[in-house]
């Protein structure tokens, strides 16, 4: 990758670049503040498309290496995982954005394939987001094909574990039926990892969902 102190003094299109995404986190900010999900995406999408741009600049690999080397003042990796979930509610209202959060996800996951989450902050909250986007889309084999890759490499991943099972029962998906049993299958697997991390919040995850399958038994 590129020094960005040498392509700053040599690069017009770095700066305009920098500009341009630092309007666009401000509009952007100033929106969710607003609560307008919609709005604030439109200028997150706008600087996602400044971030492509910018990697092709630098002739960086992912936006972890952009960040790595501070091509820019923001806290990147914290960006895309807020982005990740302000598309997700932007999907809720418009379902359109549905696709641009597919699109989004599959990106970054792509650019950071070999890494973990705990190597990358937050990628595991865009790895979410994309198996999720799978899911409710009833591409549930795909969906659980991504996790189990992910969980294999990362066994540990303690919010892993939970972002699988609550593809299964923690909300309400138009043509899917929730799955009380695979859900905690899933939970208790990731228990019985080794160190595995946030262990009191699947702890915590596995009883609420244990008392709310109790209020949905199993019809004969």
């Amino acid at each position: 990758m590129i020094d960005p102190d040498e392509l700053y003094l040599s690069s017009d299109k770095y700066s305009d670049l920098l500009d341009e995404i630092d309007i666009e986190i401000i509009e952007e900010a100033a929106e969710q503040k607003t609560g307008n999900s919609i709005k604030a995406c439109k200028h997150g999408l706008k600087i996602w498309e400044n971030l492509l741009e910018l990697m092709k600049l630098f002739e960086a690999n992912s936006i972890c290496e952009l960040d790595e080397k501070n091509a820019t003042m923001f806290d990147l990796l914290h960006w895309a995982g807020n982005f990740a979930d302000e598309l997700e509610d932007a999907s809720q209202k418009h379902k359109a954005f549905e696709a641009e959060k597919l699109n989004f996800c599959e990106t970054y996951v792509a650019m950071h394939l070999n890494m973990l989450d705990k190597e990358v902050r937050n990628l595991g909250n865009v790895r979410t987001a994309l198996a999720e986007s799978y899911y409710k889309m009833g591409k549930t084999e795909e969906a659980d094909a991504l996790f189990r890759k992910w969980l294999n490499a990362e066994p540990d991943w303690g919010w892993g574990w939970i972002g699988w099972s609550d593809c299964y029962w923690f909300k309400k998906y138009i043509g899917l039926e929730k799955d009380f049993d695979k859900a905690e299958k899933i939970l208790k697997e990731g228990l019985s990892i080794t160190n595995v991390s946030d262990k009191d919040y699947v702890t915590e995850r596995l009883q609420d969902l244990q008392k709310e399958k109790n209020k949905n038994p199993t019809l004969p």
